[in-house]
Formats: structure tokens, C-alpha cells, sequence
């Protein structure tokens, strides 16, 4: 998102906060070290609550918690990381190539 020329970023976790940058770039470097300060002071914690018995005959509830004992789940995630690096990397190089025509 840009504003008065500038880039601005928020975090989807915390969608108040935002930070701008002149750049894009400079914009999606500050919400990583803004993202990494309210990571410092945040607790994530489970809550157990009641599903009413309407919704609980969800097709998407019966679904919920299917790969809890998966002993592949770890190594998927680690894969699906590696593959959003590799492609963030390919975009990085290809908007400096951009940059530099």
C-alpha cells in the first residue's frame, strides 16, 4: 500500500499496527522488526471452548487436528519455508534486474 508516494505495511496478525518506508523495500523491512518487537512481548496460549451443536456437523470441524500425529508434518513445513524463501529470493533478483535496466 502507498501513501503520499510512500510504502506502507502491516502485519496480518496485528493488522492496527502499520510501518512506512519510502520505499517498499524500507517498508517491509520496518513490519519485520516492528513483527519481531511484538513477537518479543506476545504469549500465544490455547484456549479450550465449547462448539455449539450446530456447529460442530461442520465438514471443516471433522477435518481439525487430522495431521496432529503426522510424523511427516515437521519436514512439509520445513519444505513449504524453503519454497516461500525460494521464491521471495527469485522475486528479490528479479526486481533487481528490474532496478537495473
Amino acid at each position: 500500500m502507498t501513501f503520499d508516494d510512500d510504502a506502507i505495511a502491516r502485519p496480518v496478525l496485528w493488522p492496527d499496527s502499520a510501518a512506512q518506508g519510502a520505499t517498499e523495500k524500507e517498508a517491509l523491512e520496518r513490519v519485520g522488526a516492528l513483527i519481531r518487537e511484538l513477537s518479543s512481548r506476545t504469549q500465544l496460549v490455547r484456549v479450550e471452548v465449547e462448539v455449539p451443536e450446530q456447529q460442530a456437523n461442520t465438514p471443516w470441524l471433522a477435518k481439525a487436528g487430522v495431521f496432529a500425529n503426522d510424523p511427516t508434518w515437521d519436514d512439509f513445513l520445513k519444505e513449504m519455508a524453503d519454497y516461500r524463501r525460494q521464491l521471495d529470493d527469485e522475486r528479490a533478483h528479479g526486481q533487481d534486474r528490474l532496478a537495473a535496466q
